[in-house]
């Protein structure tokens, strides 16, 4: 689910506070150059401010990060990739070769409606034989040498109890299932693709602010070297100051492998490496739907139709095990050519009515057999009707409360930037201790990780409600259920 794959900040944010200690080094010792860093496909800003001299003018206007989760990205390329990544996906190709057989198989059951015709051409030459004075081999003795024969039958079934035409709607209600399961694989393509989408996002948004925090852990040893050198701070702190340094880095390395993973996920989707400086995608459903009305969509989105369809399907075949018990009639028309190159005209053409009813043999219990499956598949079609109906409530509510969360950590952000400037303006001016400042560095980072995560993960609860409605498909532009082309 996006839920899941988009949010791998989940486990990122518990190892936030970790902090490795590193042995003591001098004030002298020179400060823990950065990791070289991999060119990265989309080069940002820092995205975490430096310390402000006045914390309480920071607004949320001119904050990076704010701008950051404000920008979205066009909706022409959220659509073209889309599209792209359907038009090369297997599971949607494997859809539409099940649509091609449950179209044939349809085919093949009208079929039964049309007279069968068998035509049979043999040729035969004796030979060797020998045939005593015996009248129980005259038969034998009078083949001619060599002859060639041909054989015409036409059989047309004239009444079958309904069997053919209860078979034949189950065919149709197959290739309706199937039909609906290629909007499905489409429906969940698009929503893998989204999915990578955010997780390219985000862990770029992460290497971005990993790599202003790790900036700022050495701001910090700069302003204690000061302090060592007016004798406010002790020497020790620098090592302290380090060890953070260090535990920055690790995590930034971290953030760069998550970050290469994503991108091959998004490229293995769409075909392309993601573009460079991805934006949030664009978010154009419809918004602020009530709960009664996502559970109302929930109950056509194509996995509920196809059971509906299949479970159809499985009551018509139940009827139609129930008709073969009954009598079938057909008529026949058998025409024969004897010795085309032997004879001049020796031919003979014969009627046939047949009626046909076949009596034991496990006909029975083929019927209940088919009866059980057909309430298996309409419990089936309900169960997953009512979990289609639980699931839009739940990303319903998802929505709801991610974007009260949203508000929420957005002032929770503000705040903490503030708080960290004004404990670092304090320790700048031999006030206040290295804990004080660590800890509201730390806090700051995190917060500001938190409420990264928020956004992203409002963004893909919105996209999991429209695909829980129904809604994703149209929402994107794709009408078709073959090749998913744009509106």
């Amino acid at each position: 689910m996006i839920g899941a794959s988009a949010m791998g900040l989940a486990l990122a944010a518990l190892v936030l506070s970790g902090q490795a200690m590193s042995p003591m080094a001098s004030p002298s010792a020179p400060a823990l150059p950065a990791p070289a860093a991999p060119p990265t496909p989309a080069p940002t800003p820092p995205l975490l401010p430096t310390h402000s001299g006045n914390p309480m003018a920071v607004s949320a206007a001119s904050d990076p990060l704010l701008a950051l989760t404000r920008t979205t990205a066009p909706v022409e390329l959220l659509q073209r990739i889309v599209v792209e990544s359907i038009a090369r996906a297997p599971e949607a190709d494997e859809a539409s070769a099940t649509r091609d057989e449950a179209s044939a198989a349809l085919g093949e059951a009208r079929a039964v409606r049309r007279p069968t015709v068998d035509v049979t051409i043999t040729s035969y030459k004796v030979l060797s034989r020998n045939f005593g004075n015996n009248v129980e081999n005259i038969i034998e003795e009078s083949r001619p040498g060599r002859r060639t024969d041909q054989l015409l039958s036409v059989d047309q079934l004239l009444l079958d109890g309904g069997s053919a035409n209860a078979r034949i709607g189950a065919a149709r209600e197959r290739l309706r299932a199937a039909e609906t399961d290629i909007l499905g694989a489409q429906d969940r393509v698009a929503l893998q693709t989204l999915a990578a989408w955010y997780d390219v996002f985000t862990y770029r948004s992460l290497v971005a602010l990993s790599t202003a925090f790790a900036a700022s852990q050495r701001e910090l040893r700069v302003m204690v070297q000061e302090r060592i050198r007016r004798g406010v701070s002790a020497e020790a702190d620098i090592a302290r100051v380090d060890s953070y340094i260090a535990s920055a880095d690790a995590r930034l390395a971290r953030f760069r492998r998550l970050e290469a993973q994503a991108a091959a996920r998004f490229q293995s989707l769409a075909g392309t490496p993601p573009p460079a400086g991805l934006a949030r995608a664009p978010f154009i459903g419809q918004a602020g739907i009530s709960r009664d009305l996502a559970v109302a969509r929930a109950i056509e989105v194509p996995a509920v139709r196809s059971a509906r369809a299949l479970a159809e399907g499985a009551r018509n075949d139940a009827k139609a095990a129930h008709a073969d018990r009954l009598p079938t009639l057909s008529a026949g028309l058998d025409t024969g050519r004897y010795g085309i190159y032997e004879t001049p005209r020796d031919y003979d053409v014969r009627a046939r009515l047949t009626l046909r009813q076949r009596l034991w043999g496990g006909i029975e219990e083929r019927d209940q057999q088919a009866q059980a499956r057909a309430r298996a598949t309409e419990a089936r079609a309900n169960r997953v009707s009512i979990e289609a109906a639980r699931d839009a409530e739940i990303a319903w509510s998802d929505v709801q409360a991610l974007e009260e969360q949203r508000v929420a950590l957005e002032a929770t952000y503000l705040a903490s930037r503030r708080s960290r400037d004004t404990i670092a303006e304090r320790f700048r001016v031999s006030s206040g201790t290295l804990f004080d400042v660590i800890g509201a560095e730390d806090s700051y980072f995190e917060t500001a990780v938190g409420y990264l995560q928020s956004v992203t993960e409002l963004d893909a609860s919105r996209y999991v409600l429209l695909s829980k409605t129904g809604q994703l498909l149209p929402t994107l532009g794709i009408t078709d259920p073959v090749q998913g082309r744009p509106q």
